[in-house]
């Protein structure tokens, strides 16, 4: 059985073939400054001699709290503490920029269930007729499936263009680069050969309805 990455085919672990039709946290520190006369008497010339002012006290700078470290996968195990991807504001809109924007992160969702066999977001943001989704969900699983892991297969996208459909969906067209994709045995040696990186295409459809975008099709440009 040969592992497949997204764009050389949607499946990682079976040879089924698919058509488809388509912050950063600012602490400011404030230093108070004091000053005092002395009170005495004025000298000659009726001026008061100078006071040097107290030496202000330094707030100490507060010690940043220390977060977990991401470790990609390798051969020793999966990768640890894999950033969660989080839904910008703007794919929350109604707009092109929101149908571009959506599709990236679609694919980041993609991306962390590749990293951590966890597909529950993937499902949700895919239609149930959405076959090419469904597959990819179930062929992550099966992937991570009797303690097996993968290791690679982060995906980015560069280019993301979206259009209007005649259906009143929308199409969203897609340049994709998916890293080096290998799956592990418990012991950590390949269960089977490594998938090379990939750079190609892919088109969705989606729609955008009350709880936000959805992906309603999803197929590689051929």
């Amino acid at each position: 059985m040969t592992s497949q990455n997204f764009f050389s085919s949607r499946a990682l672990v079976s040879p089924r073939t698919v058509q488809s039709g388509a912050a950063a946290l600012v602490v400011g520190l404030a230093l108070a400054l004091s000053g005092c006369n002395s009170g005495g008497s004025p000298g000659p010339g009726g001026t008061s001699s100078p006071v040097a002012a107290e030496t202000p006290t330094a707030t100490p700078t507060p010690t940043p709290t220390s977060s977990a470290v991401y470790k990609p996968a390798d051969a020793s195990g999966p990768a640890q503490n894999v950033p969660v991807p989080v839904l910008p504001e703007v794919a929350k809109t109604e707009t092109k920029e929101g149908a571009e924007a959506f599709m990236k992160h679609w694919f980041s969702v993609l991306s962390y269930a590749y990293e951590t066999g966890d597909t529950a977001a993937l499902s949700k943001l895919s239609k149930t007729e959405c076959t090419f989704c469904q597959g990819l969900v179930a062929d992550i699983e099966a992937a991570w499936g009797e303690g097996k892991w993968i290791s690679g297969g982060q995906i980015e996208i560069p280019v993301a263009t979206a259009k209007p459909s005649t259906d009143g969906s929308t199409q969203v067209v897609l340049q994709v680069l998916q890293k080096e994709l290998v799956i592990h045995n418990p012991d950590g040696s390949p269960y089977q050969e490594k998938t090379a990186a990939t750079n190609s295409g892919s088109v969705a459809m989606v729609r955008f309805a009350d709880s936000g975008w959805v992906v309603n099709d999803l197929g590689l440009i051929r």
